[in-house]
């Protein structure tokens, strides 16, 4: 009975780390680790990892190799993402945050951290009812070895937990290079290398780990463009690309589309964002849409650079 309850609440919370039948296709667990966690990156549908006008305050999530080129000696930002809220098997309120802080010209480090809030749902039998949760935490560091040339990388826990006495969690690694030439930013390396998880039939499933490639430039009249391309190692490909209207400093537009593989981590969408900066104060919201399952997200956050 309490296999096919656990089989029942990964597949519903889209974590396929309890599948149970060998005729389902395995698809990753801990999927939460490749969803955009700073606002103006998710703007652009994932696109601007590798753009140092992004706010580098969330970038341990993404491309640790871009902490070293933050604008300021410190940024930091607190969030909450309202994810997937088409119903309650999927629907998921993020809130927490991140820092990066630069020591010196060629060291920097980062972390954050976030808390997933699920709706409670009625499990019957002697789970009764239950709201499940998700945690993600983050810490990186990123070397210049030249002006131009960094080495970033990361270490993440995630966990989701289903029921009161079952849960799953791995811990995952990146790594990621970056160069960057005046407008032109490049990046590339691996995202979420680990064990994966198994689940108490003895299934198990991998993580969303990909090989990535990001590029942004900076045009003229306050324009930037950015493309992430990310190959799943599990055989699915993502797209992203996005554009980003500057106006004096002050206010900023976005707007991406994310091309994906059926079945991969982050979906395909199309995301409209919209941002302010004032005396290092910055917010920045975005919108997803577009899509059947993660259509409708918010995504919002509050950031300091000094």
């Amino acid at each position: 009975m309490k296999v096919r309850i656990y089989t029942l609440v990964a597949a519903m919370l889209c974590c396929s780390a309890a599948l149970a039948q060998e005729n389902v296709p395995v698809s990753e667990a801990l999927q939460l680790l490749s969803q955009p966690r700073s606002a103006d990156v998710s703007g652009m549908a994932g696109a601007g990892s590798a753009s140092v006008a992004s706010s580098a305050a969330m970038a341990v999530f993404d491309n640790p190799a871009r902490l070293v080129f933050a604008p300021r000696r410190m940024d930091a930002a607190v969030s909450y993402n309202l994810w997937a809220p088409g119903n309650d098997a999927t629907k998921v309120s993020y809130m927490g945050g991140g820092v990066a802080v630069k020591l010196g010209k060629s060291f920097a480090v980062g972390a954050g951290a976030l808390y997933g809030a699920r709706p409670s749902l009625d499990f019957g039998g002697s789970y009764g009812t239950y709201a499940p949760s998700d945690l993600l935490v983050a810490g990186g560091v990123s070397v210049a070895f030249t002006p131009g040339l960094s080495l970033g990388a990361s270490v993440r826990f995630a966990q989701q937990r289903l029921l009161p006495d079952y849960k799953i969690s791995s811990v995952a690694f990146s790594a990621m290079l970056q160069y960057r030439l005046k407008a032109l930013n490049v990046a590339a390396g691996v995202q979420n290398l680990g064990g994966g998880v198994k689940s108490e039939s003895g299934n198990s499933s991998p993580l969303p780990a990909s090989a990535r490639a990001a590029v942004s430039y900076e045009l003229p009249f306050g324009l930037g463009a950015a493309l992430d391309a990310d190959y799943y190692f599990s055989g699915k490909v993502g797209v992203s690309a996005g554009l980003r209207y500057t106006f004096r400093e002050l206010l900023y537009v976005r707007a991406g589309y994310r091309f994906a593989s059926e079945g991969a981590a982050l979906p395909s969408h199309l995301a409209l964002g919209l941002g302010a900066r004032w005396k290092g104060i910055g917010l920045d919201v975005t919108y997803i849409t577009a899509n059947k399952i993660i259509g409708n997200s918010l995504a919002v956050s509050l950031g300091y650079r000094f």
